[in-house]
């Protein structure tokens, strides 16, 4: 085969041995680390502290230092949170059947039971230490609605996967009330049905708050939860679901919480993220996923949390912050808000 006969004149071109033949100037130059712009890390971060609840049907039984036997003990727990010299932006309730009783024994019907524990502490901490996160899905509606009509709630949740006709009576009669819904995701495919079901139909226009509880045990057919049973799974499933839900509601306002092994790990990563966080010994048992320690009180997950925000450049807003930034009304003083 003959080759093409090309003749150069390799004295035009400058001497260079090898593509790392830098001249003195590209070798003495190294760039500021400003060039590489900063991070969209929100400097303040809600953190929420759920007590006790019937989500992950966690007991007494399961960790010994868990208050969910009786709304008393609720009372405790909330008082040790709210005693801390720097609390959480939001205080979360949520009484199962097992904890709608007293000390004595004394069954508490649903809708009384948050006037029996979230009115005293009102009125001895007052709104500016608590923003009241209420669960409003047990009962009948009348039962569900007695915190939201009693002025006590401020938050709750709502379900993507509930009836057409709960979300239709209720999300109306919680806007009527002023209150925010957290729209909840157990599983990434919730993240699509909260997209038809809610947000294109106009029930909750965007922006929106969203709430990730993934990685709890499978409690039958109707609950499911995201699979995490190890760290990659969790970073993997983690930054699937917020950049779904980034990809449908830009502007929304994520909350991340510690649930089942992944614990104090996800919230972690959820600040490293920019997002939101709860703990709490509602949705888990243990401080680490690699541990059988059990969470010993809210107060000490609450004061971690911080801490660890802390350690990470982040400030906890203060219940006030939190309502301005997510729009809740402003609220002041010791009694409940009836509108």
């Amino acid at each position: 085969m003959a080759f093409k006969d090309v003749k150069y004149d390799w004295t035009k071109y400058p001497d260079i041995t090898g593509m790392y033949n830098y001249t003195a100037e590209e070798e003495a130059y190294w760039p500021m680390q400003a060039v590489h712009p900063k991070w969209d890390i929100p400097e303040k971060v809600s953190i929420q502290c759920a007590l006790t609840g019937g989500g992950a049907r966690i007991t007494p039984a399961q960790n010994p230092y868990h208050p969910g036997d009786n709304l008393d003990h609720v009372i405790e727990a909330a008082s040790e949170v709210l005693e801390l010299e720097t609390g959480p932006s939001v205080i979360h309730f949520d009484h199962d059947t097992g904890t709608c009783q007293l000390r004595d024994g004394t069954k508490v019907d649903y809708g009384d039971s948050y006037m029996y524990t979230v009115a005293p502490l009102l009125k001895k901490y007052g709104w500016d230490k608590m923003c009241t996160h209420i669960n409003t899905l047990r009962g009948s509606f009348e039962q569900q609605m007695k915190p939201v009509v009693g002025g006590l709630a401020e938050l709750t949740y709502t379900h993507p996967r509930a009836s057409r006709r709960w979300l239709e009576a209720t999300i109306p009669f919680l806007k009527e009330n002023e209150m925010k819904a957290e729209i909840t995701i157990h599983v990434n495919s919730e993240i699509e049905m909260a997209e038809r079901l809610l947000i294109r139909t106009g029930l909750m226009p965007n922006p929106n708050l969203w709430v990730i509880l993934f990685a709890l045990p499978c409690k039958g057919p109707r609950w499911h939860f995201e699979y995490m049973p190890h760290p990659i799974a969790m970073a993997q499933s983690l930054v699937n679901a917020i950049t779904r839900i980034r990809e449908l509601d830009p502007n929304g306002f994520i909350t991340v919480i510690a649930g089942g092994r992944p614990s104090r790990y996800i919230v972690t990563l959820a600040l490293l993220m920019g997002v939101h966080i709860r703990v709490g010994m509602e949705d888990t048992v243990f401080q680490y996923p690699h541990k059988d320690d059990p969470c010993k009180s809210n107060a000490e997950e609450v004061a971690w949390a911080i801490q660890t925000a802390k350690l990470l450049g982040r400030d906890v807003m203060t219940p006030a912050e939190f309502r301005k930034t997510v729009g809740l009304p402003e609220k002041h003083g010791f009694e409940p808000y009836i509108k």
